[in-house]
């Protein structure tokens, strides 16, 4: 294409590094009930091994007219910490982490923690904050070590049902205590086939049979907003400081 200059800026899916993965064993795949194999924790039966994405980040390079390749948002942190040091070293997860962050980012990685609140992020099938805080260490140590002046860009979304006014104001100052200023924010869009717009119409978790809060109304959506801007001294625009 006339103008490219070799750099190719995003090279993955929706998730971008699950490339390859699938059930060890088929068989047990075609009778599993789980609607995640990811969630709540990575299943024992999915071989999640990242030599293979690694390797295709290889094959990229050498691509007549690709001078760098970058991955700019979408990778599952949950699969890269946590693990023990066997499944670490068959899997390549260390290798992985290390050579994206050596190769693979051009300035800012972002990646979608979603929420802080464990209640809400069960509802999301999104793994524990805590796994994003192992995740975040591990990326500044890398960082730091390898004399590396890339930012971790969190992405969160407000609204989604279950997310209650506390939780945001719990979600305002964790971030507040993490160093993270907010950017990535989105407010939650009820989108069709989906359990969380399942939830947010009937107002009701079906696999549970409990009522579940949702923020409807505009004022409601607003306000659940403006917390990510309120510890950060913005709360919408900029203010002044006084004398």
């Amino acid at each position: 294409m006339p103008g490219f200059k070799g750099h190719v800026t995003d090279l993955g899916g929706p998730s971008a590094n699950m490339y390859k993965m699938k059930g060890k064993d088929l068989a047990v795949c075609r009778r599993c009930r789980r609607p995640s194999c990811i969630h709540p924790s990575v299943c024992k039966n999915l071989d999640f091994d990242h030599h293979p994405m690694i390797r295709l980040y290889d094959k990229a390079l050498e691509v007549e007219g690709i001078k760098k390749v970058t991955i700019g948002s979408g990778v599952r942190y949950d699969m890269l910490v946590g693990q023990p040091e066997n499944v670490q070293r068959k899997y390549g997860l260390n290798e992985y982490t290390l050579r994206l962050l050596r190769r693979h980012v051009s300035g800012r990685l972002k990646v979608a923690p979603e929420h802080t609140s464990e209640q809400v992020l069960r509802l999301m099938r999104k793994p524990s904050f805590r796994v994003f805080e192992k995740f975040t260490g591990r990326f500044r140590e890398i960082c730091q070590r390898e004399n590396l002046p890339w930012q971790l860009v969190p992405y969160f979304i407000s609204g989604h049902p279950g997310s209650e006014p506390k939780h945001m104001e719990e979600l305002a100052a964790l971030l507040s205590r993490m160093g993270f200023r907010p950017e990535q924010v989105q407010e939650f869009t009820p989108t069709p086939m989906t359990l969380a717009t399942t939830i947010y119409y009937t107002g009701v978790d079906p696999y549970t049979g409990k009522k579940v809060y949702s923020a409807r109304t505009d004022r409601d959506k607003r306000a659940q907003k403006s917390w990510f801007f309120k510890r950060s001294g913005r709360h919408g625009k900029k203010t002044k400081k006084k004398n």
